[in-house]
C-alpha cells in the first residue's frame, strides 16, 4: 500500500517538477549545455516504468474496499 501511494504521489510530483525546470530555464533548459531536458526525459520514462498514477490509485482503492 504504501508503494502505490508514493508512485501516485512521486510520479506526478516528478514530472511536473521538471517540466516546471525546463519552462523556468527557458530556452536552455532543452539545450545540451543544461540538464534539465533530462530529467523530464528520467521522469516521463520512470512514470511509465513504474505505472501511470492513475493505476497505482486504482490498485490503491482496490487495496482499501473502495472499489467502484
Amino acid at each position: 500500500m504504501a508503494t502505490a501511494v508514493a508512485q501516485v504521489y512521486c510520479g506526478d510530483f516528478a514530472v511536473t517538477a521538471a517540466e516546471e525546470a525546463v519552462q523556468l530555464h527557458g530556452g536552455i533548459g532543452m539545450t545540451w549545455e543544461y540538464p534539465a531536458h533530462l530529467y523530464l526525459k528520467r521522469a516521463k520514462a520512470d512514470q511509465i516504468a513504474f505505472g501511470a498514477p492513475g493505476a497505482h490509485r486504482v490498485r490503491l482503492a482496490g487495496l482499501v474496499g473502495l472499489e467502484t
